[in-house]
């Protein structure tokens, strides 16, 4: 099967436009943006896709309707870096919720192979607008761009455990390239990034947005979530809870630096399986 995205296209930046599994929706790709731009009869969102996720999308694109397997897919998205499965599998899960995929029917799996992306839905007679310029045009060593980092969480004084000082040094370090992670959204806003912290049982939690108000409502709406994630955890953890257009990003810290990345659609904060938010914590 041929199609009209080919490898030397997709050097370039493309803008394909996709169908969505929701009515009236139809999404446009830009990969130099890393975003996906949802197009609604009255509205436009754009939905940051990080790094990664672009690079996900992309890699499906450059070849619709053909099986592209799970380890090009982690070369071509986390180049130079070593991560899990479970990292694809996140960013094909939220890849899918943005393209209303509930049936897995767009970005299908093929087990033991790969997963595809289904040409059925690629919008008839899309146009693919390119410019010549590099897809990657600013480095992205994390799943989005980088902003001024935050102040490092600090335990509460009712509740304090100690870690040996290279391995805090370490964690200290890791949470704050995390803090500095969370998006070039936060250099726009006049007095941002607004945190807030708070001990909740094991967990340090870190809420990071660009206005007091709606850090506030960040901190109230996440509030059932972050008490699920607090029951399963069982040893010192640092949670970062902030907002992306149509997202809830959860970066669960771990004392030898190593960080977990989750990202929800809005719609799904409350509905996230236990085997996710598990993951997060280990």
């Amino acid at each position: 099967m041929t199609s009209s995205l080919t490898h030397s296209a997709t050097d370039a930046t493309v803008r394909p436009l996709l169908k969505t599994g929701r009515e009236g929706c139809k999404a446009r790709f830009d990969s130099a943006l890393y975003q996906l731009v949802q197009h609604y009869p009255d509205r436009i969102e754009k939905i940051d896709l990080g790094f990664s996720g672009s690079r996900v999308l992309e890699r499906l694109l450059q070849t619709p309707g053909e099986v592209v397997s799970r380890e090009e897919l982690l070369r071509h998205a986390w180049e130079n870096r070593v991560v899990g499965q479970g990292s694809l599998n996140q960013q094909i899960y939220t890849l899918r919720q943005l393209l209303f995929d509930s049936g897995n029917q767009i970005i299908q799996t093929l087990p033991r192979r790969g997963y595809l992306f289904n040409p059925n839905y690629l919008a008839a007679g899309h146009e693919a607008a390119i410019v010549h310029q590099p897809i990657d045009p600013v480095p992205a060593p994390a799943e989005a761009t980088s902003v001024p980092p935050a102040q490092p969480i600090t335990s509460s004084p009712s509740r304090r455990w100690s870690w040996p000082s290279p391995l805090l040094a370490g964690t200290t370090l890791m949470t704050l390239i995390a803090v500095a992670a969370l998006g070039y959204r936060f250099l726009l806003a006049p007095k941002g990034p607004f945190t807030h912290t708070q001990g909740v049982g094991a967990l340090q939690v870190l809420y990071v947005d660009k206005s007091q108000r709606l850090l506030d409502a960040l901190v109230m709406e996440t509030r059932e979530l972050v008490a699920t994630i607090a029951a399963m955890n069982i040893k010192p953890t640092q949670l970062i809870v902030n907002m992306s257009p149509g997202f809830y990003e959860i970066r669960c810290v771990h004392s030898n630096g190593q960080i977990n990345w989750l990202k929800v659609h809005k719609s799904r904060l409350n509905a996230i399986p236990n085997q996710q938010l598990q993951g997060c914590l280990q």
